[in-house]
């Protein structure tokens, strides 16, 4: 198993897993950076929405629906508020 794959399964463990596992209801060790709408189960279309407003206010970002729509995985929200100047 290459170090992406491993990284991939090992849960995540900081801030912004934590906010998000609360949105979603479920525990953070639930959760891999590869979780995201459509294939963490708990993750739907109305929690992507209680995850955007989490951010934005938690962070202090406004996203647009482009950058929205790319939040696919908590690895690419990590990604974005990191271009954002978000210290996720």
């Amino acid at each position: 198993m290459g170090t992406a794959e491993q990284t991939a399964a090992v849960p995540p463990t900081d801030e912004l897993s934590g906010l998000i596992a609360e949105v979603l209801g479920v525990p953070a060790a639930a959760l891999t950076e590869d979780s995201g709408p459509g294939v963490h189960e708990s993750w739907t279309s109305l929690k992507h929405v209680e995850v955007v407003v989490v951010l934005e206010e938690h962070y202090g970002v406004a996203l647009s629906s482009r950058e929205i729509k790319s939040l696919t995985s908590i690895a690419a929200v990590r990604k974005l508020l990191a271009a954002k100047g978000a210290d996720s």
